[in-house]
């Protein structure tokens, strides 16, 4: 007798509201934090009389296990991300083809209860070019 099958699901596929999988990477979540820093000139006697939103950033976070140690699963801090396919179209006026994504830390956990998960910090920066 051959062994269940170990998911079944039904329903069909949301690209909007569904999670996809990194290359090596089983991802359980995404978050993304669109800013901009914010400068304030007030007048003499103390009232903001303009402001400035500047330099757009990305803040990245994912957490996933790990099916296997290549990619962007065993990248080193520091490193240009090429491409995210939970990021893969503009958003909120970022577009993750303009600027460079760099990852700015991993953390890794194993416990007896999961296999190996990991978690990613990436931060995009529109100004930023790469050569």
């Amino acid at each position: 007798m051959s062994a269940p099958s170990n998911l079944i699901s039904h329903g069909a596929a949301d690209p909007v509201n569904d999670l996809a999988d990194e290359d090596n990477l089983d991802v359980t979540e995404f978050k993304a934090k669109h800013s901009r820093e914010k400068r304030e000139t007030k007048n003499r006697f103390g009232n903001v009389r303009k402001v400035q939103f500047f330099n757009p950033i990305v803040a990245i976070s994912l957490s996933a296990f790990v099916i296997g140690r290549a990619g962007l699963a065993d990248q080193e801090p520091g490193t240009r991300v090429t491409a995210l396919v939970n990021y893969a179209s503009t958003r909120h006026g970022h577009d993750p083809s303009v600027g460079t994504m760099m990852l700015d830390d991993a953390e890794d956990t194993l416990s007896l209860e999961e296999d190996l998960k990991t978690s990613y910090n990436i931060t995009h920066c529109p100004f930023v070019i790469t050569a």
